[in-house]
């Protein structure tokens, strides 16, 4: 009898790999399950990427959501760009107070 013929194995390129990553983090719940759906690649093989990454692949509630930490991504984001603009600011101030005090 002859061998059965074995489909081939589709290879993901590690920007598809971030692509459907991301695609996972920004869905939230539910979402590896969507990207099975549109990607068309298997839960096994999502699962051992975000192992081989150290992502967490446990959906025991006890991490903080997907959501929470783009809050908070966006929170220190949002405050290293205000602590800029009040360095900025001083330095303004400081440029202000010296050019006043030539008059």
């Amino acid at each position: 009898m002859p061998a059965a013929k074995k489909k081939p194995v589709k290879r993901y390129s590690a920007e598809e790999k971030k692509e459907i990553l991301e695609f996972i983090a920004n869905e939230g719940r539910g979402g590896q399950t969507k990207a099975v759906k549109k990607f068309k690649v298997t839960a096994a093989t999502i699962a051992a990427w975000k192992r081989k990454d150290g992502i967490s692949i446990s959906s025991s509630g006890s991490g903080a959501s997907s959501k929470e930490l783009r809050t908070v991504e966006e929170l220190a984001t949002l405050i290293k760009e205000i602590n800029a603009t009040e360095s900025k600011l001083d330095q303004l101030k400081k440029a202000y107070v010296k050019a006043k005090s030539k008059l």
